[in-house]
């Protein structure tokens, strides 16, 4: 199956309500990251202005940001696995509509949260490992270890959930033979990403849903053997 195809089927699953609602179950993540970029470009721009003013380079008060900016990505992370849930519900069942006000926060129960926490926390783990050893086989793994949230998302649903490594070894073996169909998948986004890029994030608006619905019409290809 030709990544057009993919993408074509993920903008006719995600728009089939209206750009409006698909917009409105991101725009959590998507506010979170052109808040991000234009912190990050007043920031550079206030460092600069003080460097050119004092000669310094040293900034304080950086910790407790870091400790506040760390909680952040974990509840935008996690918001965006509630998105992804959503999108498999939407590609399975044509009747299912975007309730973004439910389908945001679908994650944050106390069966689910811990699940994905745990999973987030594995994948992290097992990818900086091979990371330490050279950049290439950390890359790989992170391939392999792809579809572990969308696989977390059925043993969840079937109750056959046992615990994370299972899981990230399940998406190992779904994905041999099929990494690099996915890396060329994840390639053809770099354009529109150096469009968010130029655009200070608002691009996003367009972009961040429809990978996130690439990737869930990859994964649904995939496990039934029709990609």
């Amino acid at each position: 199956m030709k990544n057009s195809e993919l993408k074509k089927e993920a903008k006719m699953v995600l728009y089939r309500d209206g750009a409006g609602k698909a917009i409105s179950l991101f725009i959590i993540p998507i506010v979170f990251l052109i808040l991000t970029m234009a912190g990050t470009i007043m920031t550079d721009v206030q460092q600069v202005t003080t460097r050119l003013a004092d000669g310094s380079s040293n900034s304080t008060g950086g910790n407790g940001f870091s400790i506040i900016v760390v909680i952040l990505s974990i509840f935008i992370a996690l918001v965006s696995v509630s998105c992804i849930f959503s999108l498999i519900q939407m590609f399975r069942d044509t009747k299912r509509i975007i309730n973004a006000k439910s389908d945001m926060f679908q994650v944050f129960r106390k069966d689910v949260i811990f699940k994905v926490l745990f999973l987030y926390l594995w994948v992290w783990l097992f990818t900086s490992l091979w990371t330490i050893l050279f950049v290439i086989p950390g890359l790989i793994k992170s391939l392999s270890y792809s579809q572990s949230l969308m696989i977390l998302f059925d043993k969840i649903e079937d109750g056959t959930y046992t615990n994370s490594r299972d899981i990230i070894t399940e998406s190992r073996q779904l994905m041999k033979g099929w990494k690099n169909k996915y890396f060329y998948m994840l390639l053809s986004f770099v354009g529109w990403w150096i469009l968010v890029e130029l655009s200070f994030g608002l691009v996003g608006i367009y972009v961040i849903p429809f990978m996130s619905a690439t990737n869930v019409a990859f994964y649904e290809h995939l496990r039934i053997g029709t990609l």
